[in-house]
């Protein structure tokens, strides 16, 4: 062996599998771990997997309770434009919760800033609207107030179905409330409503968080037509100031038509009790309104990173199984991989993220959503 070829054999790394999951390259990264592309082996659908680490876990303030309950709120909730909870399981020998879910190439944010003027034409900022309220509409109806609706927290798969996601800081009402009265202030500030933003925290005492979430879309709205915020601040208390006083003026970089603004006026209207209602923003001109197909461009997600994400797996499954030439088929017995199982087996409860027991409901391993 040469030398070029003997270090080539030093660091290529064996293919990893865990619980019938192959593992590819990291797609992102967070507050709580990295996000990575798998392959499941059985079925060959693509997925992603959010890697939480408990030693991180544990240093994050409300960090064990943000991730429960968002295990919650995936659990009880199936829709096409919300992330799908997949499968889920734990590693106790490395302290490592896997969460299986849709694989998406990227955010609404991320195809922001990958767009040259930085900024979504009318007709696909429409489409992405369209598909958040639809999602909103229905998460609203089972009770979930998601309260940090961004583009950030909204993602794309490979054939443009937006997905809302993130639910770490959401509220999980009973379905049978007459109300939807909130007290936990979280979010991000630019998108925080002034009922939030006008007071602080001890001055508040409840707030409807469904129209929390409204004044986050017409905010999230404005910026994917625009680039722009309604509202900035070059200090938080400025921000929040200007959010609270200063009156909504329509971006200058964009023709705005008077059906959309008629729409951002009313979903960013400073009383919460004039505020748009979702059922109302359904009525819309603007929401109702039909944009040609033919018109559609393509913005990349990523500057570096082509639209579809060509898969991270291929290096992994070469070394796996070889090349396979275009004349040879390979046996059933040829492609079955190895597995390795989890240390407990594979199953996790919700309330044990990281290793302690609480009388929480159970996550259901291998939902298909």
């Amino acid at each position: 062996l040469n030398k070029l070829c003997f270090n080539k054999i030093l660091v290529t790394k064996a293919p990893k599998i865990v619980n019938n999951y192959l593992f590819g390259d990291t797609i992102g990264e967070g507050s709580y771990g990295k996000v990575k592309e798998v392959l499941e082996v059985h079925s060959l659908v693509r997925k992603a997997v959010k890697i939480i680490k408990f030693s991180r876990l544990r240093k994050i303030p409300n960090g064990r309770a943000n991730v429960e309950q968002e295990l919650r709120i995936l659990n009880r909730v199936q829709h096409h434009n919300v992330i799908s909870l997949c499968d889920l399981f734990r590693d106790d020998e490395k302290q490592k919760l896997y969460i299986i879910m849709d694989y998406c190439t990227g955010s609404l944010q991320q195809m922001l800033d990958g767009s040259e003027e930085k900024k979504l034409p009318l007709f696909q900022a429409h489409s992405f609207f369209t598909q958040l309220i639809d999602g909103l509409n229905y998460l609203h109806a089972h009770g979930v107030i998601h309260k940090d609706i961004k583009p950030g927290n909204l993602l794309l798969t490979l054939d443009g179905v937006l997905k809302i996601s993130d639910f770490g800081v959401a509220e999980l009402l009973d379905v049978y409330r007459s109300d939807d009265w909130c007290k936990i202030i979280q979010g991000t500030p630019k998108f925080q409503p002034p009922e939030i933003v006008s007071g602080n925290e001890n001055d508040i005492s409840f707030y409807s968080g469904k129209k929390v979430d409204i004044w986050a879309c017409g905010v999230t709205l404005y910026n994917l037509i625009s680039g722009e915020y309604p509202f900035e601040g070059d200090v938080i208390m400025h921000l929040f100031d200007n959010i609270a006083n200063q009156p909504l003026q329509m971006p200058k970089n964009t023709n705005v038509p008077f059906s959309l603004k008629e729409l951002l006026v009313r979903m960013l209207e400073k009383d919460p009790e004039k505020r748009i209602s979702i059922h109302e923003i359904f009525r819309c001109d603007w929401f109702r309104y039909s944009y040609e197909d033919s018109a559609r461009i393509n913005i990349p997600v990523c500057n570096n990173m082509p639209a579809h994400r060509p898969l991270s797996v291929y290096v992994a499954l070469e070394q796996m199984y070889g090349v396979v030439e275009e004349t040879e088929s390979a046996t059933e017995s040829e492609i079955a991989p190895h597995v390795i199982t989890p240390t407990d087996g594979g199953c996790v409860h919700v309330s044990n993220v990281d290793g302690q027991t609480d009388p929480v409901a159970d996550s259901k391993r291998n939902k298909s959503m």
